[in-house]
């Protein structure tokens, strides 16, 4: 409740009031003719100064009402403008009130919301959920919360949390003040999480790599179909039982046994521990595990996952012998692209970094092993999947591409990339590898684009220059003869801008200028194009109006008037002095608008132009602030 001090004057008005009951005694007929001229003087003034006091606690009420409407407005502003439903229900549960929040999301006019039932609006199916909500908040009288599914428009439903609090009046009436929040979208990403999880899972045990996660102290907590697989078809201890490496089962513990007959099992340990205890960003290791019908090769890789690893074996027999025979032209690869400062990637089939030169690694402050690593994971989010297709297609052709996109560094930073991308071929002529030579450009980016701003923008509005409209300017007028639509070119130029030059110099006057453009933006769409044409005088085009040219010169007209409004407006500027104060001033400023309709070409850039300068001219000529149309 929004309470306001009254006067406290009450006192003093009954006061004064009982004195002019005095005062009129004394001016009655039968007294009148007693006084002396004195004594009349002295009565007039008095009634004057009471007169005058009257006048004054009459203005102060008339503020204190006034200060008490402007706090009900805004109290009633902030309770509609809410980003949360609220409804207020009797205790048979009709809605007595509801702000346009609530009646938004249940998709109903707010004054069709009263008096009826808050039910109506809970889907048939979570109705029970909220009666038992409702009747715990009415016995207990503690606040009570649930989420349930809504009707809204009758035909669909969403997910929203409700809050409820019971509320006594001073008559001793009960209602129930309910907050209402849609959390479908939240509801939605749950959703999708569950089935990422489900989804992960299963590609988990899809693939053919045996995967656990250990906790910190090296118990198992997730195992993969083949993990599984591969404990029963091997057990590490013959006649025990291949749940010992299954899920609950310390798996430190079984390689630290295995450690004095096994050197592998004893790195393995190490490796993982030090991973677990952060001494290590993550750990790989190949390791013979030969079976009695063959040999066998390993790899393990162990990656950090929060406060869990993440083990995955890989069997690498099939692939040792290749790996042996290339290891001597990969040291000569090597050497070569360790002398190099191009950044040098080989990538798997996948996309999966298989080696990453010195450079490389350096640039992109990698300190863990890159290897196994997807290669597209840095790339930014908006230019990967096209870098992904490149891939596919050098992959599947075995035709290298040049391509530029944005590189995501550990630190944040973004990064302008080229690449290049070459093939490696098996035996059979197969694509094996992709060779990728990469190069940062972000220099030469940048400095391509200051030129280009240079070019085509004006430094102190960040506007279109006079060069860019024209482009632009030609492009409307292509549109305009597919689409048989008209457009509009206005020239504006400011009224009282060599004013403001004059008294407070040129810094100034950039200020105004500055204010004009974002003005002028407000205005239009972001289709149409707002130029700086030099000093005081700007271009504003606007393109797609209508196929009918009576129906487009009241749509152009409509804008202009807009703009001419907006740019009318006073200017209220701050002037920064070093050593000084702040000082603000306020100028008044207004434009003279010309305005020159354009459809296919017949007519030229040059011409349109013209137009609407000379239209611009007669705006001037006319008297300022005025909007005029050529022809």
């Amino acid at each position: 409740m929004i309470k306001m001090d009254k006067p406290a004057a009450g006192s003093s008005l009954q006061k004064r009031a009982k004195a002019g009951l005095r005062r009129k005694a004394v001016l009655s007929p039968e007294n009148f003719a007693n006084l002396t001229p004195e004594a009349a003087q002295q009565m007039l003034h008095e009634l004057q100064v009471y007169q005058i006091e009257l006048e004054m606690q009459n203005e102060k009420l008339h503020q204190s009402e006034v200060a008490m409407d402007t706090a009900l407005s805004r109290y009633f502003d902030l309770y509609d403008l809410a980003p949360v439903g609220y409804c207020s229900i009797s205790e048979p549960g009709l809605i007595i009130e509801a702000n346009l929040t609530a009646a938004t999301l249940l998709g109903v006019a707010r004054g069709a919301l009263v008096r009826k039932p808050f039910s109506r609006f809970i889907f048939k199916q979570d109705r029970e959920s909220y009666n038992l909500c409702r009747k715990r908040l009415l016995e207990t009288g503690q606040p009570q919360a649930c989420e349930l599914r809504m009707i809204r428009n009758e035909d669909t439903t969403f997910w929203a949390h409700l809050e409820a609090t019971a509320v006594q009046e001073a008559d001793g009436a009960q209602f129930i003040r309910v907050i209402l929040n849609d959390v479908s979208a939240r509801r939605q990403v749950e959703a999708a999480l569950q089935e990422s999880r489900a989804f992960n899972l299963a590609t988990l045990d899809a693939l053919d790599v045996e995967i656990v996660v250990l906790d910190r102290d090296g118990v198992i907590v997730m195992a993969n179909q083949p993990w599984r697989r591969f404990a029963v078809e091997n057990s590490i201890k013959p006649g025990k039982p291949a749940a010992q490496t299954g899920v609950g089962v310390n798996y430190l513990d079984i390689c630290q046994a295995s450690s004095t007959s096994n050197p592998a099992a004893l790195k393995a340990f190490v490796g993982i521990r030090s991973v677990l205890d952060g001494r290590l960003p993550g750990f790989s290791m190949e390791y013979p595990c030969h079976s009695p019908l063959e040999q066998r090769w390993f790899s393990m890789n162990v990656t950090p996952l929060g406060d869990n690893v993440v083990i995955a074996h890989t069997n690498i027999s099939a692939h040792k012998q290749v790996v042996d025979a290339l290891r001597e032209q990969e040291e000569f690869f090597h050497l070569i692209a360790e002398s190099i400062d191009d950044f040098i990637v080989v990538l798997d089939l996948d996309g999966r970094r298989l080696y990453a030169s010195p450079s490389y690694r350096q640039f992109f402050g990698a300190t863990r092993d890159l290897r196994g690593t997807d290669s597209f994971a840095n790339i930014h989010p908006q230019d990967r999947e096209r870098v992904k297709q490149v891939f596919r297609e050098t992959v599947q052709t075995g035709i290298g591409r040049q391509i530029y996109y944005r590189f995501l560094l550990d630190d944040g930073s973004i990064r302008e990339m080229e690449s290049n991308g070459s093939v490696i071929r098996d035996g059979e002529g197969r694509v094996a590898r992709v060779v990728v030579v990469s190069r940062d450009i972000t220099e030469r980016k940048q400095m391509e684009d200051q030129v280009r701003q240079l070019a085509f923008y004006d430094p102190l509005t960040n506007l279109p220059n006079r060069r860019l409209l024209n482009d632009r300017l030609n492009q409307t007028m292509a549109a305009s003869m597919r689409s048989a639509c008209y457009g509009a070119l206005m020239f504006l130029d400011l009224d009282n801008f060599k004013a403001l030059n004059d008294a407070h110099g040129h810094a100034v006057g950039d200020l105004l200028l500055v204010e004009v453009a974002d003005r002028l933006k407000s205005c239009v769409r972001q289709m149409d194009t707002v130029a700086r044409f030099g000093g005081d005088e700007f271009v504003v085009m606007i393109s797609e109006l209508d196929v009918d040219k009576s129906e487009s010169t009241l749509q152009a007209g409509l804008i202009a008037e807009k703009i001419r409004i907006a740019l009318a407006q006073p200017y209220r500027l701050t002037i920064k002095l070093e050593g000084k104060a702040d000082t603000s001033i306020e100028h008044p400023c207004t434009a003279s608008i010309g305005v020159a309709l354009f459809i296919n070409h017949e007519a030229s850039r040059e011409d349109i132009l013209k137009w609407a300068d000379t239209a611009m001219y007669q705006a001037k000529e006319d008297g300022c602030n005025l909007i005029r149309f050529y022809g």
